[in-house]
């Protein structure tokens, strides 16, 4: 018997180890869009079936068949065993998320790159639709039973709209932000000033674009548990709540996010989206419903003190380009969930870092809090530079001019409380607003409402209902002042 010597023989098989060209590839792509289409075409009639595995597995090799003989225009003699080496490999339950997978089988099927040495290769002569399908979420999350949306027509039926309608509140083309007519934009606006100075826009959702936003808060973004550290904007927590985790420390800790909101730009939200299963264009379409772009006349018009600087002026300038691009709209239903899951990263790396120290670390929105033992100035200035880096290093800006070390033997105040021994209202705020309360009484309701308050009882009766909250007690004789009052 002839022995073969190396190299011969060997060249019907070479397709095997050399790289596809182009043209393999892009019909082994087509193929593989095909036979998923296939899957998707049998799976209703499949999933209804209460016959044997082997006759639904025929049906599926006989819809993938048919599908490739579309787009090869023509009927390879190996187009069957292609499909059977597929099933053999894959099993019957194909999914859209092995798209790659399939293209890899084609175009390490010998017969298929052989036929490419023929003089009329394959070619593509039909595709067909594909999208990808909805992963599974991270096993911490595989329990959360959120809704299966596959494609944007699946996100437009799951949220009553017409594909038109969904792109017209995502703002797919971008004419809402481009338009200078109030009735074509999806939000109004706002510019509010900041009690520590500076402006904040609220933009608040027209009432359709709001109903949508409440709707994927509910039933998504609700089911998703933020970090334990988060306390703001979270079921169950509060700011008497966050206080009350720092409560009696030797030393505490505030740092401050700078424009938090509008930090939070639209592709870390398609990003979260994804890491929850869904498609990229699915996310895409999630993140354009939440996020927005503030029209250049909006946010370049932050009002400008009467004696206001070239500071001034590149300040409003930075602000504008920042509310241009697409972010998280302070004002939306569904943007302090969304805050709160975006920051989870930051979150688990800050409370990392405050346990190696030995301290505690909450969040309660825009404002991060940290206390632990008492140490001296020069090691909480580390601590707190370590923790600044590790805000830098997440894409945020730290508002310097409000970071607050607070020793034991000055006022600590977290979230408006004193925390030294028990979470309370300080005493000048609670001596204000008993002034108030006693000028209103005295002097009529009208005249101590100079900020022009629409219900100015309702937003008296809030500030008591929060006192009530914290010390009862002491609020007891705030509540029969207000209850003299004829508002």
């Amino acid at each position: 018997m002839r022995i073969a010597q190396q190299g011969e023989g060997e060249e019907p098989y070479a397709h095997r180890f050399a790289a596809p060209t182009a043209a393999m590839d892009a019909v082994a792509i087509a193929l593989a869009r095909a036979f998923l289409a296939a899957v998707t075409q049998t799976a209703d009639s499949a999933a209804g079936a209460a016959e044997a595995m082997e006759p639904s597995q025929r049906a599926l090799a006989a819809a993938m068949q048919a599908c490739g003989r579309r787009v090869l225009a023509r009927k390879w003699p190996w187009l069957a065993r292609l499909v059977r080496h597929i099933l053999s490999e894959t099993g019957p339950q194909l999914r859209p998320a092995q798209h790659d997978e399939v293209r890899a089988l084609i175009l390490g099927f010998p017969p298929f790159r052989l036929a490419f040495a023929a003089d009329q290769p394959p070619a593509v002569h039909a595709w067909f639709p594909w999208h990808d399908a909805m992963r599974s979420a991270p096993r911490a999350l595989a329990q959360l039973a959120l809704p299966q949306i596959d494609t944007p027509g699946d996100l437009a039926a799951w949220l009553g709209l017409t594909v038109g309608e969904l792109a017209w509140f995502a703002d797919s083309g971008g004419w809402a932000a481009r338009s200078d007519t109030e009735r074509l934009r999806h939000y109004r606006y706002r510019w509010l000033a900041k009690p520590s100075g500076g402006w904040r826009l609220l933009e608040i959702p027209k009432p359709r674009l709001a109903a949508l936003q409440r709707k994927l808060l509910r039933e998504i973004l609700d089911r998703v548990p933020p970090h334990g550290a988060a306390q703001g904007a979270v079921r169950g927590c509060s700011a008497a709540t966050n206080a009350a985790a720092h409560t009696g420390r030797g030393l505490v800790l505030r740092l401050d996010i700078e424009n938090f909101f509008p930090t939070l730009g639209a592709g870390r939200i398609a990003a979260l989206f994804r890491t929850l299963g869904y498609p990229g264009a699915v996310a895409s379409l999630l993140a354009a419903l939440t996020t927005h772009g503030t029209p250049a006349a909006i946010a370049g018009a932050a009002p400008l003190g009467e004696y206001a600087g070239a500071a001034d002026l590149r300040a409003r300038r930075d602000i504008a380009q920042l509310y241009r691009r697409a972010h998280l709209p302070q004002g939306a239903p569904s943007s302090p969930a969304l805050a709160n899951l975006a920051a989870y990263r930051l979150d688990v790396r800050l409370a990392g870092a405050a346990r190696a120290c030995g301290w505690i670390y909450t969040r309660y929105v825009d404002d991060l809090f940290f206390s632990g033992p008492a140490t001296t100035p020069a090691q909480a200035r580390r601590n707190a530079q370590m923790f600044l880096s590790i805000l830098c290093d997440e894409g945020y800006t730290p508002n310097c001019r409000k970071t607050r070390i607070m020793p034991r033997g000055r006022r600590q105040c977290v979230t408006g409380l004193v925390v030294n021994e028990r979470p309370g209202i300080a005493r000048d705020e609670f001596d204000r607003f008993k002034a108030l309360l006693t000028n209103c009484l005295r002097h009529g309701a009208a005249s101590q409402n100079r900020a022009g308050v629409a219900d100015f009882r309702a937003s008296v009766a809030g500030r008591l209902a929060w006192f009530e909250q914290i010390d009862s007690a002491r609020a007891a004789k705030l509540r029969r002042l207000f209850e003299a009052i004829e508002f």
